[in-house]
């Protein structure tokens, strides 16, 4: 194991003493693991996929698979699976100032005092924009 911790440390650019106040443990036990008289306990394992949850720990205490996991994207708000998704009638004059980046929030309504903080715009690719006033 103490040369999977040497690997992981190089690919994220760290120093041991570095690694070892990133995920709170001893820097003497980060010396140990590396030198080899000791191995990685439950403790240490749980830091660091706390830490770094993209490193397969399967890779770090077997050296089986790849040194991180396969993360796929996940769409924020994922929707349900249709046939035919039902695309919104926008006016024209809309759909040309989003284009332009014309959109302006509404003017303060005096009865409440409530002004517009984000407009987010969702795409049919699942993806989506973010516009803070």
């Amino acid at each position: 194991m103490n040369d999977r911790l040497t690997q992981f440390l190089a690919a994220e650019q760290l120093t041991p003493a570095r690694f070892a106040d990133t995920v709170g443990v001893n820097r003497a036990g980060i010396s140990h693991i590396l030198a080899g008289r000791n191995k990685p306990g439950y403790d240490f394992l749980e830091k660091l996929i706390k830490y770094f949850p993209a490193v397969n720990i399967e890779w770090f205490i077997t050296g089986r698979g790849k040194m991180y996991k396969e993360m796929i994207a996940q769409p924020l708000f994922p929707l349900p699976e249709t046939n035919n998704p039902p695309s919104p009638e926008l006016p024209e004059d809309y759909t040309d100032k989003a284009v332009s980046g014309g959109l302006q929030p509404p003017e303060i309504d005096e009865n409440n005092g409530k002004t517009v903080e984000q407009v987010i715009i969702f795409y049919t690719d699942k993806t989506f924009t973010a516009y803070k006033n």
